[in-house]
């Protein structure tokens, strides 16, 4: 049936008067009237002759004519504290009935001023759901299902009969009160109730309704939010770093609204985010500036290496913004920020709205929590890692030339979920003189990091994570980008061998030796990693995502 062929109005009543939070009608949340925003949404609804706002106050006529609604007068006998919603509604109709266009007036939909987040989607599918089925009314609910207790003769008595999970107990249907949808026919009856009901249920958000202060604060709260997009990539040729800091920032920020988008090419990438229950969207490659446009977020992270200019250019023209990371392509001129952890300051990749350095790094949750390595008089565990795929096969190469060396020492490789040649690491790992673990795709690095006492790794953001428990690393770089990840390739707290390539079993046999052999080495070592700044980089790089977005917030005139 279609909605629009009906006469159906909305009416929003509203007051001056109120004694919790005073004149909060026409206050200001989220830059808006609290009024306006009910106006808006009932608006873009699509599904009324009219919207009318039912007031005595003419601030609030002024607030309801200007967001485009027109005004019903309130009696001043109606609008006192003892008032109900159901006269106030009648007299509204009566008013409406006796405009000789709105005779044939058929539905009527209640919409709250003081329950802002209602969507225009849960508006017109009320209004649907009570036309099309013919309710006596429709109304929106939230399920609260929990274990609950009432008081009989001063005793507290459980309202259940069994201690059950929360998901396992019946519905318990709780009138939000944001939405009432009724017949003109129900009306006349004298109230918008009637015996056949149908409902709508909201989720938690669309449910708040402003009483009191607090449920001002996080009605704000989410009329403020922000969409945050994280725009990543992750396979066997770029790793999985980039996914893995996309997921410790989305961790951090609580506030916003988060989503994932990849293309087809970083199906691993999709795999480890829907693994970790996050929004993932996957389009063909090239299809993503497409999706961004569409979707409009208030932010894009791209974390996919470089971008190019046509590609930042059009995002920008969207009124997007964006925060690239370790970006040396054309695009990153276009960015609002561009963070280069792994880049000096005084690179030529860098711009104006650059931040670059160690100070910029992203740790995850887990290095937070655990204490910093204590250096041995002996090295007892050596450490192999090459990122979550290491394209250059340096696992395999490093454990067979580690091997070779004579100690009282045992081995940790680590792979991640894109290492590829997994059974020819294992028939090595069975001829090895040494006691080999053999660590795969780990949740919790930092646990086998812990054991360490030497690590060999790649040049990539494993450094800071080992930076940041001052583990001595050898370190080798997987491909030409990673030569110039300053830190991993010049820090005094790193030994660096070079590119995979040109890896020899004497320059690692030699450096290793000497690590190995001297604890005064590794001690000095590891007071250089102590001292190098890595965990307070999340934190700033926080600051700079949320700073954007306050900027986006006031340029929108919000």
């Amino acid at each position: 049936m279609n909605i629009n062929d009906k006469n159906i109005v909305a009416i929003i009543p509203v007051r001056g008067g109120s004694k919790g939070i005073p004149r909060k009608n026409a206050r200001l949340i989220a830059g808006k009237p609290l009024l306006a925003h009910t106006i808006i949404s009932a608006l873009e609804a699509n599904c009324f002759s009219n919207v009318f706002v039912s007031t005595d106050d003419t601030e609030l006529e002024e607030i309801a004519v200007r967001f485009g609604a027109s005004v019903l007068d309130r009696p001043l006998e109606l609008a006192n504290d003892t008032s109900t919603l159901d006269d106030v509604i009648l007299n509204a109709c009566e008013n409406l009935l006796s405009i000789s266009f709105q005779s044939d007036l058929e539905f009527i939909a209640t919409i709250q001023a003081t329950s802002p987040l209602i969507t225009p989607h849960s508006i017109a599918q009320a209004v649907q759901k009570c036309v099309a089925d013919n309710y006596d009314t429709v109304l929106t609910v939230i399920n609260e299902s929990h274990l609950a207790w009432t008081i009989k003769d001063d005793i507290a008595v459980p309202l259940y009969e069994k201690r059950v999970n929360r998901q396992q107990l019946p519905p318990y249907l709780r009138e939000t009160g944001g939405i009432v949808v009724c017949p003109m026919s129900q009306i006349k009856k004298g109230s918008r109730f009637g015996k056949n009901v149908g409902i709508i249920e909201l989720n938690k958000e669309e449910s708040v309704d402003i009483d009191d202060y607090f449920d001002w604060w996080v009605a704000e709260k989410v009329l403020k939010n922000k969409n945050i997009l994280f725009h990543v990539v992750g396979n066997r040729e770029s790793g999985l770093g980039h996914v893995y800091r996309a997921l410790t920032l989305a961790y951090k920020l609580t506030s916003y609204t988060i989503s994932f988008l990849v293309n087809s090419d970083s199906i691993l990438a999709a795999e480890i985010l829907k693994s970790k229950y996050q929004n993932v969207s996957i389009v063909p490659p090239g299809a993503e500036l497409k999706y961004i446009i569409k979707t409009k977020p208030s932010l894009v992270i791209n974390d996919i290496l470089d971008t190019n200019a046509d590609f930042m250019k059009e995002i920008r023209k969207n009124r997007i913004s964006t925060i690239n990371f370790e970006d040396q392509g054309d695009g990153s001129r276009y960015a609002d920020i561009t963070i280069n952890e792994m880049y000096d300051d005084d690179s030529p990749e860098c711009g104006k709205n650059t931040y670059s350095g160690i100070k910029y790094c992203c740790l995850r949750d887990e290095f937070y929590s655990i204490q910093s390595h204590e250096n041995k008089e002996e090295v007892k565990n050596i450490l192999l890692l090459f990122g979550g795929t290491d394209p250059s096969a340096l696992t395999y190469k490093c454990l067979g030339l580690v091997d070779k060396i004579k100690g009282n020492w045992d081995i940790t490789v680590i792979v991640g979920p894109g290492y590829s040649n997994i059974e020819e690491l294992k028939d090595l790992i069975k001829e090895c003189n040494h006691k080999v673990t053999l660590v795969i795709n780990t949740s919790i690095i930092s646990k086998h990091m812990k054991i360490a006492d030497v690590a060999i790794t790649s040049a990539g953001r494993t450094v800071f994570e080992l930076s940041a428990m001052a583990i001595p690393m050898i370190v080798i770089a997987q491909n030409t980008r990673e030569e110039h990840h300053v830190f991993a390739t010049t820090s005094p707290g790193v030994v660096y061998l070079g590119r995979a390539d040109k890896l020899t079993e004497k320059s690692l046999n030699d450096t290793l030796n000497q690590i190995l052999t001297s604890k005064l080495l590794r001690q000095k070592i590891g007071q250089i990693l102590l001292e190098s700044d890595t965990k307070g980089g999340i934190n700033r790089v926080i600051k700079l995502i949320e700073g954007l977005l306050d900027e986006h917030h006031n340029s929108d005139g919000d």
